[in-house]
């Protein structure tokens, strides 16, 4: 802010001193002060920032709104016909697993734990989300499996 008013003042010292100059020579006040406007506008006109020199060319494509939500997208990842699920909601359905079991302190890739972790859920819960084909009602068992764990808070409240 300082370096500003500094400028200002040098800039408004020098033009009083051309002012003083140019009428000493017989140049009239009102022509010299008309000039001095003139170029005072073209320097202020050539500071201005006409292009963004921080803008990549071209442009990028605008993005696409998406097209319907998680859950829609997860229901079509099952095939209608044969009940297939596909890897989207079977990954899901085993981080919502993941996370269930870590609120217990099991680990579901921790094959110590196995026999603890098919207590809580039942017989053949587990092995369902590692087959080559899972199908939509093992989806549906690991899911009702996943809702009878009870929560920290449920035990606590």
């Amino acid at each position: 802010m300082k370096g500003r008013f500094v400028i200002t003042g040098v800039g408004i010292a020098v033009a009083v001193a051309v002012l003083i100059l140019l009428g000493q020579w017989g140049f009239p006040v009102p022509f010299v002060l008309a000039w001095m406007l003139t170029v005072l506008t073209i320097v202020l006109a050539a500071r201005q920032i006409f292009f963004d020199d921080d803008a990549s060319w071209p442009p990028e494509e605008p993005r696409r709104a998406s097209s319907g939500s998680e859950v829609s997208r997860m229901a079509w990842a099952i095939n209608s016909r044969t009940g297939v699920a596909g890897h989207l909601v079977v990954r899901r359905v085993q981080n919502a697993l993941r996370r269930r079991l870590a609120h217990r302190g099991l680990d579901l890739d921790d094959p110590a734990q196995h026999p603890r972790i098919d207590a809580l859920l039942g017989e053949g819960v587990r092995d369902a989300l590692h087959r080559s084909e899972v199908q939509r009602t093992d989806i549906e068992r690991v899911l009702d499996a996943i809702e009878r764990i009870p929560n920290d808070t449920e035990e606590t409240g």
